[in-house]
């Protein structure tokens, strides 16, 4: 078996974020059981050369007695800012990379949501366009939400992605979501941009 397969639109910049991931499957008349899946980064092909790599499965099915392993749901570039001048937040979502295939092609039509809670207005929840049969959706989509600067601290911006996870931005978030969220508040007018894993539960 010697399969072949063609990306397009891959630029320089994705080369440090992205990797080849492959799923190996065993399909019969009753559907298919994982057997396991590799990842290579992009970064470690050397550009216009064939390499061979022999890889191990991770991942195996887990016996009846074992926890299912929690997959990773993909990765998600978040833009923020605050405008002192415009009373606004505003979010740009950027892109997805390495989203789960949800539907028989193994491709998917994500979308994301973006709310910023406790709601003051039906214009604190917006919505991106679909974007039809991708796994990697470049969304580049800016939403405004109006909202006083002091009320800043006191609010939380959730992003889903839909269906697949998403993340909380708030001043008790761990790690990056709340180190991004900080920095908005104490940078007005200064935009910062993150990658964020995507979460089951936000």
């Amino acid at each position: 078996m010697k399969p072949n397969v063609l990306a397009r639109g891959i630029v320089d910049s994705d080369l440090d974020y992205w990797s080849l991931r492959v799923t190996v499957l065993d399909r019969d008349r009753i559907g298919a059981d994982f057997l396991g899946e590799t990842r290579i980064a992009l970064r470690k092909l050397p550009l216009g050369v064939t390499k061979k790599f022999n890889l191990y499965l991770e991942h195996a099915m887990p016996t009846p007695l074992e926890k299912p392993i929690q997959e990773e749901r993909g990765k998600l570039l978040l833009s923020v800012c605050y405008n002192i001048q415009q009373g606004s937040l505003f979010v740009t979502i950027k892109r997805c990379v390495e989203l789960l295939g949800m539907d028989a092609t193994g491709f998917s039509d994500p979308y994301c949501k973006v709310s910023l809670t406790p709601l003051a207005s039906k214009a604190h929840r917006q919505k991106t366009a679909i974007k039809k049969r991708t796994l990697n959706p470049e969304f580049n989509e800016t939403m405004q939400f109006l909202v006083p600067f002091k009320d800043l601290p006191k609010k939380t911006l959730a992003i889903g992605v839909y269906d697949y996870g998403g993340i909380v931005l708030s001043t008790a978030a761990p790690g990056e979501r709340g180190r991004q969220w900080q920095h908005v508040i104490e940078n007005p007018g200064k935009t910062f941009e993150y990658w964020h894993k995507l979460e089951s539960d936000g």
